[in-house]
């Protein structure tokens, strides 16, 4: 065109250099290109032969000569785009006649476009070299971000055009190129018989894999030498299918953590946990050397499971986890902010408790202090003390060798330097492998080394008689914990009788009445419980020529030689399964499936991060953390502020106008069926993607409270529908029947979280006041929460203090309970003034008038 850019290199490709290979023809010429600023590529080449019409020659032009072809003109895309535009610059390169070397002629030293200014982006230009791809392929088998991967590259060539884009390429490149044709389960197989890892799996349908586990062979060896505690505990957001994984965790006698096994399994039900846990059992090589500690949380199928598999071990619960939540549920059950110290100080008490008579007595007085809140102490009973007390007090705990282990703390640890390696959660199984195999790989490295310092470093501090004899053979975290018993000692003095030998009974270590024997000798070595001296990766008590499978292989041989055709045939294909696992059709699951628990709603988070959600108390601490910075701070009144601009509400007009200058704030959520519970969840302080776990708090309440409710509904019918509302599984569309009534579902919110709720509509609009529970003495403990019903979508209303108030629901007072009743006597001033203005704003027309 006219307009058409007219750019001339001719002078920096005009050259009669004569260069020795055809390679440094394309050398120099991209070279030059690149000072002028565009890339030079191949157009077309051949070689001699000897055929009629073939000779050596290369083509060479700009990136951008030639046209886009369309392969599919009925479908193209917004987002792409090309660089071709019909440039003619041509550059020539072929043989010199009759002697060695190469030349090269210039075609054409025009471009039609501009030049560009930088290369960066151009793919040519950024191609890697076979020494970069090399260092990606090793950095990738490491778990090197991307970004880091580029920040090396750029070190080492301060030149280079390489983006981001061609490293996630190359990175895809190296991966295929590790797998070649195999299926995502046949590589796995693969890599899981390379390196000698321990591995079962169940399929379904006889092709789509159940569940799978497997151990490394270091981790088998560390299981029979370290077999006295280990931690259970399932993780999510691992894996693109969704599948939870099955985590066992062990300690050794350095205080470190070890990764076990790992099972991916197709429920959380105690069917595939019992199946996980059987193939753990199976790592033990000796009856006698099984778990004596196991230690969950309160997940009642897994606890069903280690009961069913592991009889005979001890299964405690996580003490940190019932703290959190007991004390997330006295925040709910429990008013009065100045009575939460006081409770969770009393029930401290008790789970501390050092002997059983103590407990009783503890007990005793945490009922008598807890008893102006029933529903409080009903819950601590019937969740914890009655069935688990054996599980998490310590009267019952310092029984067992437990290792000073009365938390999951170390298998969250071990979720977290998983998932820190893992990166995202949108991995196949095989990238989840290499994670794994790497963080056990490094984590190896540290327990031998703490193996190595405890057997050839002396502390400073135990270079004394009384440890002669346990230098170098036990442990240092052995020591320390004897160091800690002998200052006791010193505390207890001649009172030994005192002394509880809890550190004989949880430890296997001398204990302070034990101590006081050898204060002027050594410490036997015998005196120290076998654990804290296995410094190795192999019990010395097990020999590998004691497992063999001589007899099971000639019975396999004898039973093969029996069969007839068709039965040698299975038999056949079954040992080929276990002969070569890597050729199996095997897949994993063809869609996510659904984890246990509450239905979740999609986070605002990256859809590829593997943060856990929240637990219940942590929701709990945000709505609380959320009131008490909301709380009214008293400003000096010489303290002047500039004036801010006033804000305009939204959807005020929806309100009657005699209400409206009591508003501060409407604001809205999704509406999506749940709004109504997405309200209350915001309102709450929680977030409004809380409102599953609104919907479940409210369908617990329902159940508990069954036969109150039914009065209130006047039946089973309406009970039972409002229940039905409750259940949805959060990934469908939620249906009319889903939706929230508030009419009805006002008392159970009211009453469940212990607040007032105000329901304002154009129809009715009405305050909900708790059914059964005492007011809170002091005003500040009573949480007003409202929300606006706009025809079928519901909101969130912020009420300005001492505003009016609407009448009490209808069927309040004649079904709560008497003490309930005291709830409404500090607003009757305000529920009166709100009537008051509802009379003085009706209007009257006389139709007779003319």
């Amino acid at each position: 065109g006219v307009n058409e850019p007219h750019v001339d290199c001719s002078n920096a490709f005009n050259t009669s250099q004569v260069f020795a290979t055809r390679d440094d023809v394309l050398q120099w010429a991209r070279t030059v290109a690149h000072e002028n600023g565009f890339v030079a590529v191949i157009m077309r080449s051949d070689t001699e032969t000897g055929s009629r019409g073939r000779s050596s020659f290369v083509l060479i032009g700009c990136e951008r000569s030639g046209t886009y072809k369309c392969r599919n003109k009925e479908f193209v895309r917004k987002d792409t785009g090309s660089r071709k535009c019909g440039c003619p610059f041509r550059l020539r390169g072929k043989p010199v006649r009759g002697g060695e070397g190469w030349m090269v002629k210039l075609i054409c030293g025009i471009h039609n476009h501009e030049l560009a200014k930088s290369l960066v982006g151009h793919p040519y230009a950024g191609r890697l070299t076979k020494e970069e791809k090399k260092i990606i392929a090793d950095m990738t088998k490491s778990m090197v971000k991307p970004k880091n991967i580029l920040l090396t590259l750029k070190e080492h060539n301060a030149d280079s055009y390489t983006t981001i884009k061609q490293i996630y390429n190359a990175r895809s490149a190296y991966r295929s190129s590790i797998r070649g044709a195999d299926t995502e389960m046949q590589h796995l197989m693969k890599l899981l018989e390379r390196d000698q890892y321990i591995h079962w799996h169940r399929l379904k349908d006889e092709v789509v894999v159940r569940d799978l586990f497997w151990c490394h062979p270091d981790a088998v060896k560390l299981c029979n030498a370290c077999h006295l505690v280990f931690f259970i505990d399932s993780t999510y957001k691992t894996n693109r299918y969704r599948l939870p994984l099955l985590d066992f965790v062990g300690v050794t006698p350095t205080a470190m953590t070890f990764s076990a096994g790992f099972a991916y399994l197709e429920a959380e039900r105690v069917n595939n946990i019992v199946w996980a846990l059987e193939r753990f059992r199976g790592l033990f090589l000796r009856h006698d050397r099984l778990p004596l500690v196991i230690v969950t949380d309160r997940d009642l199928a897994l606890m069903n499971a280690v009961k069913t598999v592991f009889p005979e071990s001890t299964n405690l619960l996580c003490r940190f986890h019932i703290d959190k939540n007991v004390k997330a549920k006295c925040k709910s059950l429990i008013g009065e902010k100045n009575a939460w110290d006081y409770v969770m100080d009393n029930w401290g008490t008790l789970v501390d408790c050092p002997s059983e008579y103590e407990f009783h007595e503890s007990y005793q007085k945490f009922q008598v202090a807890c008893s102006p809140w029933p529903m409080f102490v009903d819950y601590v009973n019937d969740t914890w003390i009655i069935p688990h007390k054996e599980k998490f007090i310590t009267a019952w705990t310092n029984k067992v060798m437990h290792l000073g282990n009365t938390t999951t703390n170390r298998v969250e640890s071990a979720h977290w330097a998983l998932k820190r390696v893992l990166q995202n959660s949108v991995g196949d199984l095989c990238s989840v492998w290499d994670a794994m195999n790497n963080m056990i790989t490094l984590q190896h490295v540290e327990i031998k080394a703490s193996f190595e310092t405890s057997t050839h470093v002396v502390g400073h501090v135990y270079k004394k008689t009384l440890y002669k004899r346990l230098l170098g053979m036990v442990s240092r975290d052995a020591l320390n914990q004897i160091a800690s018993e002998i200052d006791r000692l010193r505390y207890l003095g001649n009172n030994l009788s005192s002394c509880g030998c809890v550190m004989r009974s949880t430890h296997g270590l001398p204990c302070a009445c034990e101590l006081s024997r050898y204060t002027a000798s050594s410490i036997p070595l015998e005196s120290v419980h076998l654990f804290w001296r296995r410094l190795c990766f192999s019990d010395q008590g097990l020999c590998e020529t004691e497992v063999t499978i001589k007899e099971e292989i000639e019975v396999i041989s004898k039973r093969f030689d029996e069969l007839d055709v068709a039965g040698k045939v299975n038999l056949k294909s079954k040992l080929r399964e276990i002969a070569y696992p890597d050729h199996n059709s095997m897949c994993p699951p063809p869609s996510k499936v659904n984890t246990k628990g509450a239905p979740k709603k999609p986070m605002k988070r990256s859809q590829t991060s593997t943060k856990r959600d929240p637990s219940y108390w942590e929701y709990v601490d945000a709505f609380h953390s959320v009131q008490s910075s909301n709380s009214p701070v008293k400003r000096s009144a010489s303290c002047s502020q500039p004036r801010q601009p006033t804000r305009i509400i939204p959807m005020l007009d929806q309100f009657a106008s005699f209400f409206q200058g009591f508003i501060r704030d409407v604001v809205d959520v999704k509406a999506d069926g749940n709004c109504g519970y997405r309200s209350i969840g915001a309102l709450l302080g929680m977030g409004e993607d809380s409102w599953p776990l609104v919907r479940n708090e409210l369908l617990k309440e329902l159940g508990r409270w069954s036969h109150e409710y039914m009065n209130l509904f006047g039946g089973t019918e309406r009970f039972e529908q409002l229940k039905l509302s409750l259940l949805v599984d959060g990934f469908s569309k939620v249906s009319v029947d889903k939706w929230m009534d508030i009419t009805d579902m006002g008392y159970v919110i009211a009453s469940r979280y212990n607040i007032i709720i105000v329901s304002l509509s154009r129809q009715q609009s009405m305050t909900f006041f708790p059914l059964r529970s005492q007011p809170p003495p002091d005003s500040s403990g009573r949480r007003i929460i409202s929300h606006d019903i706009m025809f079928v979508h519901v909101q969130q209303v912020y009420l300005k203090d001492h505003c009016p108030l609407p009448p009490p629901a209808l069927l309040w007072s004649s079904n709560c309970y008497s003490q309930a009743k005291q709830w409404a006597i500090p607003y009757i001033s305000r529920m009166q003034e709100y009537t008051s203005l509802m009379s003085f704003k009706t209007h009257y027309v006389d139709l007779n008038e003319d």
